[in-house]
């Protein structure tokens, strides 16, 4: 096929020490091969760059990103082709992970 926009593509990061540094990783594993794609941080293109089509094979895009302070940020990445974009959901991440609270044990102060 090749009349077709790109398939949707799965967006993750790995943000496991929350230091500021990780890859947003976004892949393609089946359907329509992308040319190109544009990464957005916060709705501000920071990243783009071209992608080999050869279709049905998967495809992926990184963006390394390092300096970022704490808070959440907001990405979204385009995969685009001669016949169209498509985009994933959006993904936000905190620059510094939470952590979940330990539990309590009934009884317990505050």
């Amino acid at each position: 096929m090749t009349d077709a926009s790109p398939a949707r593509a799965v967006l993750s990061a790995d943000n496991w020490d929350g230091d500021g540094r990780y890859t947003d990783a976004a892949d393609l594993w089946w359907g329509t091969n992308a040319t190109s794609s544009r990464f957005l941080e916060n709705g501000i293109e920071v990243s783009s760059g071209s992608l080999t089509a050869a279709t049905p094979n998967a495809q992926r895009a990184m963006l390394q990103v390092s300096g970022k302070p704490k808070g959440t940020n907001v990405y979204t990445v385009e995969f685009r082709n001669a016949a169209g974009v498509t985009a994933p959901a959006p993904r936000a991440h905190p620059a510094v992970p939470t952590r979940p609270c330990p539990p309590r044990r009934v009884g317990s102060p505050v």
